[in-house]
């Protein structure tokens, strides 16, 4: 319910509001107010109401109870909300109207960054200024389909300054963004933060809170618990490290120490006259485990394909997996089912009605979804996992109704239950507060522990990387144009 005005001094102000998701509270019996001309930092773990306080300030959601009142001339329209939940949305409403199988080229771009950004207005010099501040300038003719994660969270930055909103609400702005970009956007949250436009930062990681902001309110269970300054909140929110559980992992023959798992040679993509990688050597022995980095759109998520079989590249080229050479009369499948994957893209897919269980069972069949039935051993296997993962309590539950650490610990387990010969995760670290960024690199560092598999480990963070990391590949120009690799 929404009344017209706020108090003099508010842009927004929420009196006693009760708002549920599903029959569970998130909000209750809550008052808040946006100081006008006020940078605020709302720090809190996933599920605590920050982004459910967002989307009630932007109308996307109503309250069942209580009252929002907003500033003179002010309306939800003129709240800009910048989000990770927007980012799913812009990538499933492309992926709606692909028609790549209807079309004689078997391809369609979808949405162009640049439309992404402009939404109908014309490019101006504002519009290229922005784009070339940000970095996207040169993807602006991409599709959004097909530009990394920290690129689709420039692009809805951008998208969002273009339209001059009265007041920014920015959640968690560095994930997904390389050491480069996040230099760049912590500069530009020191702009904001210099700017009239309030702004409303929404954070898991107290690392992440610049300087600038007039106040950091800590938000625990749907009720603002504490206000400090950023140097206050960076000193008492150090994360802990925790995870002890014994895990499930199969027992697996060990490969010969004197065998590599993974050898590239001289290995170079080019994507529709586009050079991503060029020349790669890399080798990966039993005994390593590797964190692969590099700028965003440097072709890292190439690389992952060509390994585990999403990318037909690698065919007539040097790459062996585990002692054959890729194109040599092996199917995607046995390739696939050497690996293990836990990315974005899989906790984007159309999962939202799957159960806990059958999300997981489906590592068993590499499949997005359920289509087969498992066995008695299987489903002991899967109870196995859900229990050391502490998610047993979950296993009937949607997934689309567990928290986002939740997700991530449900696509381990589901990367896991095959016991795979390599686990690669991809950015894992997207999307987590502190404790449950650091009882998942917990459980990785387990899983290199205790059984055969090998981790292939991509980040931006050195502080995400977990502790049984060995080696480092990253992703450099080349001369000869994309990236090539970097081993240390």
């Amino acid at each position: 319910m929404h009344a017209d005005r706020a108090t003099p001094d508010a842009i927004v102000a929420i009196e006693r509001i009760r708002f549920a998701y599903q029959l569970d509270p998130i909000l209750d019996n809550f008052s808040w107010h946006w100081p006008a001309g006020r940078h605020i930092a709302i720090l809190g773990s996933n599920g605590c109401g920050k982004t459910s306080l967002a989307k009630l300030i932007t109308d996307e959601v109503r309250p069942s109870r209580g009252d929002l009142h907003y500033g003179d001339t002010l309306s939800p329209n003129d709240f800009a909300h910048i989000s990770f939940d927007k980012h799913r949305e812009l990538m499933e409403h492309d992926r709606r109207f692909d028609d790549s199988e209807t079309r004689d080229d078997a391809f369609d771009v979808g949405t162009r960054v640049r439309d992404a950004v402009l939404q109908g207005r014309p490019a101006d010099q504002e519009f290229e200024q922005l784009c070339q501040r940000l970095g996207i300038d040169h993807i602006l003719d991409q599709g959004i389909r097909f530009i990394s994660t920290g690129e689709s969270r420039k692009t809805l930055l951008a998208r969002a300054l273009l339209a001059r909103p009265a007041a920014l609400i920015i959640d968690n702005p560095l994930e997904g963004l390389d050491i480069d970009a996040q230099r760049e956007m912590r500069a530009l949250l020191d702009e904001l933060m210099a700017s009239p436009t309030p702004v409303l930062l929404l954070t898991k990681s107290a690392s992440d809170i610049p300087e600038g902001v007039d106040e950091v309110q800590i938000m625990d269970a749907g009720r603002i618990t504490t206000r400090c300054t950023a140097a206050e909140a960076r000193q008492r929110f150090a994360p802990q490290a925790h995870f002890s559980n014994t895990l499930p992992i199969a027992d697996a023959p060990e490969w010969p120490a004197d065998q590599a798992l993974i050898e590239l040679r001289e290995v170079s993509v080019n994507f529709r006259g586009k050079q991503v990688l060029s020349n790669i050597n890399w080798t990966l022995m039993p005994n390593q485990h590797c964190c692969i980095s590099g700028p965003n759109g440097s072709g890292k998520s190439t690389l992952l394909g060509l390994l585990c079989g999403e990318n037909d590249k690698a065919y007539g080229q040097h790459v062996v997996l585990f002692g054959q050479r890729r194109g040599s009369g092996e199917s995607i499948w046995e390739v696939k089912s050497r690996f293990g994957l836990l990315n974005t893209a899989m906790q984007l897919s159309n999962l939202k009605r799957t159960k806990v269980i059958d999300v997981i069972a489906s590592g068993l069949f590499d499949s997005v979804g359920l289509y087969q039935d498992y066995s008695e051993g299987q489903r002991q296997n899967l109870l196995d996992w859900l229990n050391a993962l502490e998610l047993l309590p979950l296993r009937e539950q949607r997934f689309d109704r567990l928290s986002f650490g939740q997700q991530r610990m449900v696509l381990l387990a589901r990367a896991m239950v095959k016991s795979p010969r390599v686990l690669i995760l991809d950015e894992p670290c997207i999307g987590l507060d502190e404790q449950q960024k650091a009882r998942l690199l917990g459980a990785v560092d387990q899983i290199a522990r205790q059984g055969q598999t090998r981790i292939l480990f991509v980040s931006h963070r050195r502080e995400e990387v977990p502790a049984c990391i060995n080696q480092f590949l990253q992703l450099v120009p080349s001369e000869a144009g994309g990236y090539t690799a970097n081993i240390s």
